[in-house]
């Protein structure tokens, strides 16, 4: 008796915790939406399809047929700063994102479940300031109880516009990713699914890749390029002259650099797997480790031919 005392006792202080936890977050949304409300820029906002939705210059028709029977759309409008950072997290489905000189973000995500009482599962959460748009799917597993039950099935779709001048950062997706020219920092990991992207030019970073990746780059400016754990074959295009320092190991696969002026610096350690070599002068860095695919590199036969979306 004693000890089924003590358990109900455990169990009733967790549902205490778990209600004060609960209560905690409601108010930080409250407060987040008077500041909202008080003129500042910053927003956290849970998108519902039930909310006042924007215009956009764009649909998202279902090009792959994925998505599930039921259906909702999320429509938003943002302005954003020049080099601000757009961080889109943990979607179930596809990502496609054109880009422009613009000021402008547009927002259009479609969720998808089997049932329609299944879309109260895994919302966006939609974070916005004047130098930052973060659209990330909520977890809905808040406590220790909820955590043991299943999910039902849910998936989502982002479309965006967005300006070229931007950093972006895209962590988990389980879906095809398409970008066109970003100016900024681009880091993108745990995505399982193939990536096009137009006309990099900034930084790059890609890590944790279940998928090809097919790429091209503005004329390179001494900004890296690092990829790694890319499981499939990775096809990087050029624009302009190349000039850098190539760095490749742990590669189960040719490695390929259809480039001018190519120096291979293996020497001894030459062999499949692994290049090292300068391309014309040398100076931006790429380096690619950890992949199960071949490597190739080559010159764009032309500005904005190497993916589907294309900057506008």
């Amino acid at each position: 008796m004693k000890h089924k005392t003590i358990i109900a006792g455990i169990l009733v202080a967790c549902f205490g915790l778990a209600l004060i936890a609960g209560g905690c977050r409601h108010r930080v949304r409250v407060h987040n939406g008077d500041n909202a409300k008080s003129g500042e820029t910053s927003s956290d906002e849970t998108a519902t399809a039930s909310e006042p939705q924007a215009n956009l210059s764009f649909s998202a028709a279902d090009e792959d047929g994925v998505d599930l029977a039921e259906k909702e759309e999320i429509r938003r409008k943002y302005t954003l700063k020049p080099d601000s950072s757009v961080h889109i997290r943990g979607i179930n489905g596809g990502v496609k994102i054109e880009t422009s000189n613009t000021d402008t973000a547009e927002v259009l995500i479609v969720r998808s479940a089997k049932k329609r009482d299944d879309l109260q599962y895994r919302k966006i959460n939609i974070e916005h300031s004047d130098d930052n748009l973060t659209i990330r799917v909520e977890d809905d597993r808040k406590s220790i109880f909820s955590s043991i039950g299943s999910q039902p099935e849910g998936h989502q779709r982002v479309v965006l516009k967005l300006p070229r001048k931007i950093d972006l950062e895209l962590k988990g997706a389980n879906g095809k990713i398409a970008i066109g020219e970003i100016l900024g920092h681009l880091r993108m990991s745990g995505i399982n699914g193939e990536i096009k992207a137009t006309r990099i030019a900034g930084e790059t970073e890609i890590h944790g890749l279940n998928g090809g990746l097919d790429a091209s780059f503005a004329p390179l400016s001494g900004n890296g390029i690092e990829l790694g754990g890319i499981n499939g074959n990775i096809d990087l295009r050029f624009e302009g002259d190349v000039n850098a320092d190539l760095n490749a190991w742990g590669v189960n696969g040719q490695i390929n650099a259809d480039l001018p002026n190519v120096q291979n610096k293996n020497n001894d350690e030459a062999g499949r797997g692994r290049m090292k070599a300068r391309i014309g002068t040398g100076g931006t860095q790429i380096r690619v480790n950890g992949v199960n695919g071949n490597v190739n590199l080559s010159k764009a036969q032309k500005p904005a031919s190497a993916a589907k979306v294309a900057s506008k």
